[in-house]
């Protein structure tokens, strides 16, 4: 651990990593960094907010959700955020605009068209064209099927995974939808979805470098020095009694 120069995007006890250590940051700490993240590379302050939920829903099921969420960024970073929305129409949420959808968007949007007819009701699939940083979607879906009591089943090329009433398949899961992309069509059943418990000691086995990247993200919201403001910092009046 190292004791580097104080970053204002972090609390003044928040850990500072170094060289290729290790961070195990806690459900907390993920989701503070990863909020101002997001909103360092221009996504609004509620997607942000949902941002940093999914980051922390995975590190408290022992996911590095920090780490994945650092590749969509860097992936969406100098893109317009509206050109990675869905196109939301029935059986089909694919974008149109050419580029991969945004996990944190498209769940989102999932769970606010929960009760429309084009929404994920049951015994409905959406295809959903290639979304970013897939594993990223998991937490919207657990939520979307705990409050509405449905499971899911998510199919690509050359695979498929149900996020049902098992107890295996959050490992399934976190092994296959830790990619870069995937190209997904959703399945929507009429049935309980299996809420994982949170480990016992949850934090993200993230590494330095996802820490330094995100924080470099993080800076972007605070505002440069000038001349002027370093001319009118610190106190007008005098120390003399």
């Amino acid at each position: 651990m190292s004791a580097d120069p104080h970053d204002q995007t972090r609390g003044e006890t928040a850990p500072q990593f170094a060289g290729n250590e290790h961070a195990p940051l806690s459900c907390n700490e993920a989701a503070a960094l990863c909020i101002k993240a997001a909103r360092g590379v221009g996504m609004s302050w509620g997607m942000a907010e949902e941002a940093g939920f999914a980051a922390a829903w995975l590190v408290s099921q022992g996911i590095d959700g920090p780490t994945r969420l650092c590749s969509h960024l860097e992936q969406a970073d100098g893109l317009d955020w509206e050109d990675l929305c869905p196109a939301v129409t029935p059986g089909a949420w694919q974008n149109t605009k050419g580029q991969a959808a945004c996990p944190i968007i498209l769940g989102a949007t999932l769970c606010d068209y929960a009760e429309l007819p084009e929404g994920p009701v049951p015994n409905s699939e959406i295809s959903l064209g290639t979304v970013n940083s897939p594993i990223l979607l998991v937490p919207f879906l657990c939520e979307l099927g705990r409050r509405n009591e449905l499971s899911f089943a998510l199919r690509w090329n050359g695979g498929k995974l149900r996020i049902d009433g098992t107890k295996e398949w959050l490992n399934l899961a976190a092994e296959a939808l830790s990619v870069s992309q995937l190209s997904l069509t959703l399945g929507v059943e009429n049935a309980p979805c299996h809420q994982p418990c949170a480990t016992t000691s949850p934090n993200a086995q993230t590494t330095a470098a996802t820490v330094a990247a995100l924080n470099s993200f993080a800076m972007r919201t605070t505002v440069p020095a000038t001349e002027a403001s370093r001319a009118g910092a610190g106190s007008t009046l005098s120390d003399n009694d």
